[in-house]
């Protein structure tokens, strides 16, 4: 199994953002999660790589534990921007990851040819603009082959010519045999890239496949959470 969430809880406080989440992925594709600011999307792919405890349930990502270090081996995260270091280059980020890796510098150097990223990696990061600090963490990403990577809006400040690449980047990927999932609140852009959409909602996971459905994401969405 890629994926094997049971019964997963989180409280913060008192208030509990996961009630008993359950989904499972067991091939190879394009996984979205949907729902709205503050459904707990970050809270869930946080507590996937363990970088959140989870407070009930299990998880299991490429048959191991969340919390077996090894898995690190077959899965990648993608995470907001923050854990970029300002005073650092692109390129020491690349090559620090390179190193816990094992990946050589033939694929560094594969990574910033195939993400664009020439023209700005040997600067530091606090003279990025938002797109290109992007850019850089799915290069990251992507850096070590992973079986399963995980981003949590990975479309954030990228311009239309940059999603564009995304959506074939992605796509090339799960051709190849790679598992994504990934939030999202562009439901438009979903659509381009897979029917198989996870809808997080009051805690619980709603797993919808739209071809199934005819029906567009967004028009599911309004469904399970109506438009306010």
């Amino acid at each position: 199994m890629i994926v094997d969430v049971k019964g997963v809880k989180k409280f913060f406080g008192k208030k509990e953002v996961l009630k008993n989440t359950n989904f499972s992925i067991d091939k190879p594709g394009i996984v979205a999660l949907v729902g709205p600011n503050g459904a707990g999307k970050s809270t869930l792919l946080n507590a996937m790589v363990n970088q959140l405890d989870i407070d009930g349930g299990t998880i299991e990502l490429c048959d191991k534990p969340h919390t077996d270090v090894k898995v690190f081996k077959d899965v990648s995260f993608l995470r907001d921007n923050s854990v970029l270091y300002p005073y650092l280059t692109g390129m020491d980020h690349l090559s620090y990851a390179a190193r816990l890796y094992g990946v050589n510098r033939i694929r560094i150097d594969e990574v910033v040819e195939l993400m664009n990223i020439g023209s700005f990696v040997n600067k530091r990061v606090d003279a990025y603009s938002l797109g290109m600090k992007q850019q850089l963490l799915i290069g990251l990403a992507i850096l070590n082959h992973s079986t399963l990577i995980i981003m949590d809006e990975p479309l954030n400040g990228l311009d239309p010519s940059r999603i564009l690449f995304f959506r074939n980047l992605i796509k090339t990927l799960a051709q190849d045999g790679k598992t994504i999932l990934m939030s999202s609140h562009t439901l438009s852009e979903i659509d381009t890239v897979t029917q198989h959409i996870l809808f997080l909602k009051d805690g619980e996971i709603i797993e919808e496949h739209l071809d199934e459905l005819n029906r567009s994401s967004e028009e599911r969405y309004v469904e399970i959470f109506g438009v306010k």
